[in-house]
């Protein structure tokens, strides 16, 4: 790993970032967001990642999960609209960006997803997240230039793609960055772990220097992944998908600092509570 590729995220960056909202806005203004997410014994991480797209603070969210977990997904939230996931939705209609994975880890997941999920890969023109055991879903693509596509593997999943283990990757954690944008369609990867690292099988790859080890919780990369569609599916910021995706990431960095630094035993939770607050 060359140390001449990483650039650090300056958090100085995002002094007024994002930007303040106009007055004479709506919640058309700040885009609609998909999300499909939960699965039998994992219902927890799609509200996990529907609070993490709250925090962003988009105009819409809507969460399609399956039946057999509908009920207590809908109990937990009430600004985000809960509906059902069946092959004939169309995610797409009346959304401006859809986050796909997080908690789609049970067995009886419906067949038809895999192939829907390649299908919007490949094809949709809108921003799409993908997220948890649905990156192992994603088949190799060339995809357009002007594209929005975004994966946020851990070492392990990150592996899984590349046919690899955790310890090589962690070896060389700039090479597996860029060889899953190269194989996914030049997208852009957010590669957790210490100093989570940010970019695409060109150009520049940041490191986020906030964070710590009590990050190492079930259920805060769910949060981060919903904090980063609700962001993307904003138009304004789309404007620069890098700044906003690290943007994202040391956001969620910085909260946990701000929870370590006041108590030992905050959980994700807590995490939901300061996301966004860092300045």
């Amino acid at each position: 790993m060359s140390l001449a590729e990483i650039k650090m995220t300056e958090p100085n960056e995002f002094s007024n970032f994002p930007p303040a909202r106009e007055p004479d806005t709506h919640k058309g203004t700040f885009g609609h967001l998909a999300i499909v997410a939960g699965s039998f014994g994992f219902h927890g991480a799609s509200v996990l990642a529907a609070r993490g797209a709250q925090r962003a603070q988009p105009g819409l969210i809507t969460l399609f999960t399956q039946q057999n977990i509908y009920h207590v997904v809908a109990s937990h939230l009430q600004a985000v609209m809960v509906n059902l996931w069946t092959p004939a939705k169309d995610l797409l209609a009346k959304t401006d960006a859809t986050l796909i994975g997080p908690g789609m880890a049970a067995s009886d997941l419906p067949v038809e997803m895999k192939p829907i999920v390649r299908r919007l890969w490949r094809d949709s023109e809108l921003p799409l997240i993908i997220d948890a055991s649905v990156l192992d879903w994603l088949a190799p693509h060339t995809l357009s230039a002007n594209l929005v596509r975004v994966i946020t593997p851990h070492p392990g999943e990150a592996a899984q793609m590349l046919n690899s283990t955790a310890q090589k990757i962690q070896a060389n954690r700039v090479d597996a960055l860029r060889e899953l944008s190269r194989r996914f369609g030049n997208c852009w990867v957010v590669l957790k772990g210490h100093q989570t690292l940010v970019g695409r099988s060109d150009g520049e790859i940041f490191a986020n220097p906030s964070g710590n080890a009590h990050l190492a919780q079930g259920g805060s990369g769910d949060v981060l992944s919903g904090f980063i569609a609700g962001l993307l599916v904003q138009p304004e910021l789309q404007k620069d998908i890098g700044k906003t995706i690290r943007y994202a990431v040391w956001q969620h960095g910085a909260a946990a600092d701000k929870l370590q630094a006041a108590q030992k035993n905050w959980i994700v939770e807590d995490l939901l509570d300061e996301l966004g607050n860092a300045r």
